[in-house]
């Protein structure tokens, strides 16, 4: 019996309170615990880390989770992304990002891996708990736009975004971890997605927003966030206290207007200034029929030759950009 206590007291002392505190914290628990009272998890991308890909692969996330929704992905092509995700074979999966009506989803590694990842967690799932991946772009036919009227019908985006997740999710009494530019995903968005959501279901998101950097003593807040990563509430926090002015806000608010506006949590991956901008996917750029596609495309809708529609303009602001977010 004393050689038991002797035990479970050494066993106490490796978890005492002191060392308790420098554990890390779980920041997938609580995004997850989000769900219990949320029918949409809603986080900026793409992610700069690691954290949704590691999300991912959590095996407590099918279990709370039915479908992503993603902001590059043709809503016309679904079928095809529903095809992949599940296992079968699809000849140009890549189809799926590169027509969207965004030019710089084509260059991104970010789809390309999440794709892939789902597919293959999905291979581990029964039939019922597969992740379904939402494709939400306007359901653009790049086959038929030769003038700029061919692209009007789809560029409106937030309207697309709203109809998916309307019909495929809320309406479906599902769960969904919304990827989007938080433009799209602020409760107090305007004609943003998850604004336009919550008319018809309040209180439907939570919202994420990620760290890119304070405006003001950013590496004195960076220590104060502490370990990482790690997922902050606004409400009740030290954070939700801070003036606005300290959050990168894309418009002013009334003085005195504290925490983040139209976003209930705080992911901190790490210091700013460490941050990994996304790399180009090298399959795009030696892609030369695809250059010449976005080529053809930004003649038909009449882009201005300095405007990123072109790949030539594109990729020279990216050799402009180092490798740092903030570089």
């Amino acid at each position: 019996m004393r050689l038991f206590l002797a035990v479970l007291a050494a066993a106490t002392l490796l978890v005492s309170p002191a060392d308790a505190a420098q554990q890390r914290p779980d920041p997938a628990a609580a995004l997850l615990a989000a769900f219990d009272s949320h029918a949409i998890v809603a986080k900026s991308s793409p992610d700069v880390g690691t954290f949704v890909f590691d999300l991912i692969r959590d095996p407590r996330f099918p279990a709370r989770v039915n479908d992503i929704a993603v902001e590059c992905g043709n809503a016309r092509l679904q079928p095809l992304l529903d095809a992949y995700t599940t296992g079968a074979a699809v000849p140009d999966i890549s189809r799926v990002w590169r027509d969207t009506t965004q030019p710089s989803c084509g260059f991104s590694t970010f789809y390309e891996q999440l794709f892939a990842l789902v597919r293959q967690v999905n291979t581990t799932l029964p039939a019922a708990r597969k992740i379904r991946v939402l494709a939400t772009d306007p359901p653009v036919d790049w086959s038929r736009v030769h003038a700029p009227a061919d692209l009007e019908p789809f560029l409106d985006r937030d309207a697309s975004i709203v109809s998916v997740v309307k019909t495929q999710v809320l309406q479906r009494n599902r769960k969904a971890l919304l990827l989007f530019g938080l433009g799209h995903l602020t409760h107090d968005g305007g004609s943003g997605a998850v604004a336009q959501l919550e008319r018809s279901y309040p209180g439907a998101a939570y919202v994420i927003a990620d760290h890119r950097g304070f405006t003001v003593d950013n590496a004195g807040l960076e220590r104060q966030l502490g370990v990482w990563p790690a997922l902050v509430p606004l409400r009740g926090s030290w954070l939700g206290a801070l003036e606005t002015t300290y959050f990168p806000v894309n418009r002013d608010y009334p003085p005195g207007t504290r925490g983040y506006p139209g976003v209930d949590a705080y992911l901190y991956e790490g210091p700013a200034d460490l941050l990994l901008r996304e790399p180009l996917s090298a399959r795009a750029v030696l892609d030369d029929g695809y250059l010449a596609e976005l080529r053809r495309r930004a003649a038909a809708i009449d882009a201005p030759p300095d405007s990123i529609e072109w790949p030539e303009t594109f990729f020279a602001r990216e050799r402009a950009s180092g490798v740092l977010l903030r570089g």
